[in-house]
């Protein structure tokens, strides 16, 4: 090679570096911009920059989202260990396993987030889903941070400094989710349109299902043994996946109700006529979590005319 051939090699090269770098600084700068929204803006450009993924709007968002499912890692304790049999260390359990069960629930939600931000054709249709699955994952995380108030421990450290983490990353997915999937031609906080419709979360589907005269029930409870099951839980207990209705006939049924399957309706005849009520209390020696007539519930599990 010439000379010549190495000069104008050099300008290409030169010419191709520069290039490079100028859109560097352009991704550069558009991702501090973007950062910026959030409410901990310098792990967001952390995030990003070890993500390995672009930097379009719906990257950012599909990264934090990623990054927090993949730093949703339990920490248990060795239940093995003689020391760990103590009332004190077993109380913290107690938490430690809700925190689990909240961390599970917060897992799904995000997984189902970043299916629908990597599905292209539904980002748009599905943003009100994506905004309140985000929602839904933060809040399992703080609720688990919150549930460890006032113990102490080396775990409950762990634990609690892997909630504030989860927490950040969360709180930014969800900053940038509603900034890009947003309409800013219609962002009314008002859901309902008159005092007859519903909410713009519920589906066509649950729509007629909740405005129908009749009702095609999967299961029938009643206390008198003239439906499927005579409790509530057993009913739930028996729904394999998907939507799945049943109806609670009249009478006062005594549970405290946990689950975390998705696509659960309940139908009563009137609230003032099924009615679900639980017995235990705070003052009774129950925690706050286990006084709750419905507790650890899936967000798709909907509770009509009880």
């Amino acid at each position: 090679m010439g000379r010549q051939e190495w000069l104008a090699f050099g300008l290409l090269i030169w010419g191709l570096g520069g290039q490079l770098l100028a859109w560097s600084l352009g991704v550069g700068d558009n991702l501090h911009s973007q950062c910026s929204f959030t409410r901990y803006p310098d792990l967001c450009v952390e995030t990003m920059l070890g993500s390995g993924l672009g930097h379009g709007n719906i990257d950012i968002v599909s990264a934090l989202v990623k990054k927090s499912m993949d730093e949703t890692k339990f920490p248990t304790p060795d239940s093995s260990n003689p020391l760990y049999d103590t009332d004190s260390l077993k109380a913290q359990h107690s938490n430690d396993g809700h925190c689990l069960e909240l961390m599970n629930m917060s897992l799904k939600r995000l997984n189902q987030s970043l299916l629908a931000l990597k599905s292209s054709h539904s980002t748009t249709k599905r943003k009100n889903d994506i905004q309140t699955w985000l929602s839904a994952a933060l809040t399992f995380q703080e609720t688990c941070r919150d549930s460890l108030e006032g113990l102490s421990g080396s775990l409950v450290d762990q634990i609690s400094s892997k909630m504030d983490y989860l927490s950040r990353l969360t709180s930014n997915a969800l900053a940038l989710a509603n900034r890009f999937l947003s309409n800013p031609r219609n962002n009314s906080s008002r859901h309902l349109t008159s005092m007859d419709d519903f909410p713009k979360w519920v589906s066509a589907r649950d729509r007629k299902l909740l405005q129908s005269t009749e009702i095609k029930a999967n299961a029938v409870v009643a206390k008198d043994g003239s439906g499927n099951y005579k409790t509530i839980s057993e009913a739930i207990e028996a729904a394999s996946g998907g939507r799945f209705v049943i109806y609670v006939k009249s009478g006062t049924y005594k549970e405290a109700i946990s689950t975390n399957k998705d696509g659960i309706t309940l139908i009563g005849d009137g609230k003032y006529s099924t009615i679900i009520v639980g017995d235990d209390s705070v003052g009774g020696g129950s925690s706050l979590r286990g006084s709750a007539t419905f507790g650890n519930l899936s967000l798709s599990l909907l509770h009509v005319a009880m």
